[in-house]
């Protein structure tokens, strides 16, 4: 049994030989007669051969089989004892070939398949061997291990949708094969069926309850469906049976995290490092720091994971330097060199993950901050800004924007779509948006969109209608000037950034920048659950899926508050004159009231004009005007809603 959701599934199990036996001619009329005189016919030569292999003699078997498949009428059983053949001398080429031969002259051969997809498979190439499997299992439905097989080989491929078919005619011969049970839940949980995958593990549990793989993959998939307080047991069932089981740990710190308690959750986090994957701990000759006094000395703080990760959490650095009283070294990725080391302050000196000083005190590594200073929701360093773009790319892309006199809104639909991992991968692809799928916002008036997408999903452009006005970026963006150097300039004089969960929202809200975050369902843990804020940003608002995948309705809601939103900007802040200075309550209820007198006298205007538009109500005129009407009506529900807030507390 596996312990891990994903290793299962790569397994290849040798499955026996099929039609080892030989196969004897159908018919003896499948060999042509001969009317001319022969001492030997080649059915005898066939006949020799097959009696040769039988008793071993391969070099004879394969002579004469060579021989009786010298007439051009042969049948394909011929090839097929050939084959077998040349595959017990080990020439594998040999034998690929005559089971090529023998499927030609009969497509609907499964012998022949599977013999030949045993071979490709042993040769490496898998693909085509997964080709011959199929057709085997297509032309054969009692060959039952072979599904096995394929649905292994599918995996490897990362098709996992594919290879549910054949895990489910295996399992349906195999009922009490756990092992194998355990494999398909983990594929369908790949092939984004986890209902379906977590029947299966509570079936499993039945029968195994003790299980600590199948109770840790029983709470991964509880949480994947949003059920997070459904799957803490599982996990706490699942350390009790393995304490030591990393990924348990991990997850449950995850669970923690994402449900706001923070104190169990940080150290819980703490135990990604033993999880095997390619986050290795780095070891130095200096201790880790424990948060203990550093006045004078040097603390080496290193990345890890992501460079949205870099992003959110160099805020420490700040904190650090202010109350601790030391010099700070950060070890970056590569591609964050050039920002760190010029838009961070905080920071003293900036080096490269493979070179990185042996001169510090006490280390750290980046994510492990929360946990050695103890972060809750109150005391997460949340001071906007904490990455400084540089003042004179600021400059010179205020001038190049100035022109745009519009709503300025940069926009990022797609993360790194090149992790090694088919989970990772899995994990990008769900908090992405295709680009065409943003099509509604294009309908927003009075905005300009700026494209903050490097490198991943570019291929997209084409994909967007023609009327939505989006600015794309020259090939020196981002490389004259260094890795988000112009991104981060471009970002400074932008309005408001909406963007899916990748660095692209990091660096946008630590510089300062209102930004709108797509967050997909279930949520990574660092937005928590069911709010539409955030404690690490305070200029941050999300829009969540309501159900997994569906994001239609966010971005049509994100379309209809951007709408609003670009309306209350542009609507003049109306001038209260107070001859006494009231209550600060009765300040702000005043100037409510006469914001919705002021919106009154908006929507009559809009409305007049309406009536006196002379177009048919399908002309885009019309609309255009009555779209500005419903937003004004959109802003006066608002209004009221706070009046009606106040007054009842009063």
């Amino acid at each position: 049994m596996k312990q891990s959701l994903y290793l299962a599934t790569a397994l290849i199990f040798a499955i026996p030989l099929y039609g080892q036996d030989l196969v004897p001619l159908e018919d003896p009329s499948d060999i042509p007669t001969q009317e001319n005189t022969q001492t030997i016919s080649y059915e005898d030569y066939f006949n020799r051969g097959t009696d040769a292999l039988r008793k071993g003699e391969i070099t004879t078997a394969i002579f004469n089989l060579e021989k009786s498949k010298q007439h051009n009428q042969h049948p394909p059983q011929i090839h097929f004892n050939l084959g077998i053949a040349y595959e017990a001398n080990g020439q594998i080429d040999e034998a690929i070939e005559a089971f090529k031969d023998a499927i030609l002259q009969r497509l609907d051969y499964p012998r022949a398949h599977h013999q030949l997809a045993k071979l490709l498979q042993r040769r490496g190439l898998i693909e085509q061997a997964i080709v011959h499997y199929e057709q085997a299992i297509r032309y054969d439905e009692s060959l039952i291990d072979p599904c096995l097989t394929v649905a292994r080989l599918l995996c490897e491929q990362e098709r996992f949708d594919d290879s549910l078919e054949y895990f489910d005619r295996y399992v349906k011969q195999h009922t009490t094969d756990v092992g194998v049970r355990f494999e398909y839940a983990n594929a369908l949980n790949t092939a984004y069926q986890p209902e379906k995958a977590v029947e299966i593990y509570l079936e499993l549990l039945k029968e195994r309850p003790n299980d600590a793989g199948i109770l840790y993959n029983t709470a991964y998939t509880l949480k994947k469906l949003g059920r997070i307080q459904d799957a803490m047991p599982y996990y706490q069932a699942a350390l009790e049976k393995n304490p030591n089981h990393s990924e348990a740990h991990f997850s449950l710190g995850l669970a923690y995290l994402v449900t706001g308690d923070f104190a169990r959750g940080w150290p819980e986090y703490e135990w990604r490092w033993q999880r095997n994957t390619q986050l290795t701990p780095r070891n130095f000759n200096k201790p880790q720091w424990d948060g203990s006094s550093l006045d004078g000395k040097t603390i080496l703080l290193h990345a890890e994971q992501g460079l949205g990760d870099t992003f959110q959490f160099i805020r420490y650095a700040k904190l650090i330097k202010e109350q601790y009283n030391a010099t700070i070294i950060f070890a970056s990725q590569k591609p964050l060199h050039t920002i760190m080391s010029h838009c961070c302050p905080s920071i003293d000196r900036v080096a490269t993950l493979d070179a990185i000083p042996a001169a510090f005190d006490v280390h750290a590594p980046l994510l492990s901050l929360p946990f050695i200073l103890k972060s809750d929701e109150q005391t997460i360093p949340r001071n906007i800004p904490y990455i400084i773009p540089n003042e004179k790319l600021v400059e010179e892309w205020k001038e190049k924007l100035g022109t745009d006199t519009q709503f300025k809104v940069g926009i990022c639909w797609q993360g790194n779509s090149k992790y090694s991992t088919p989970f990772l991968r899995s994990v990008v692809a769900a908090k992405s948006i295709a680009l065409k799928q943003l099509a509604p916002l294009g309908s927003v008036e009075n905005v300009t969109f700026y494209s903050l997408q490097k490198e991943n999903g570019v291929d997209q452009l084409s994909q967007l209608p023609k009327q939505f006005k989006l600015v794309t970026f020259d090939d020196t963006f981002d490389q004259d000037n260094g890795r988000f150097m112009d991104t981060a300039a471009v970002i400074k004089n932008l309005d408001l950034v909406i963007t899916i969960d990748t660095s692209i929202c990091h660096l946008a809200a630590a510089i300062g920048t209102p930004v709108w975050t797509f967050i997909p369902e279930p949520p990574d843990w660092r937005w928590l659950l069911d709010r539409t804020d955030t404690p690490w940003y305070p200029n941050m608002r999300l829009f969540r899926q309501k159900t997994s995948g569906d994001w239609d309705s966010v971005i049509a809601e994100v379309a209809t508050e951007l709408s609003l939103h670009i309306a209350q900007k542009q609507t003049p802040a109306p001038h209260i004159i107070e001859t006494t200075p009231p209550a600060k309550e009765n300040s702000l209820l005043n100037q409510l009231h006469k914001e919705h007198d002021q919106l009154t006298v908006q929507f009559k205007k809009r409305a007049q004009q309406l009536s006196s538009l002379n177009v048919a109500a399908d002309d885009p005129r019309f609309i255009a005007e009555l779209r500005k009407l419903y937003l004004i009506t959109e802003l006066q529900k608002n209004v009221n809603e706070k009046i009606a807030t106040l007054e009842e507390s009063r």
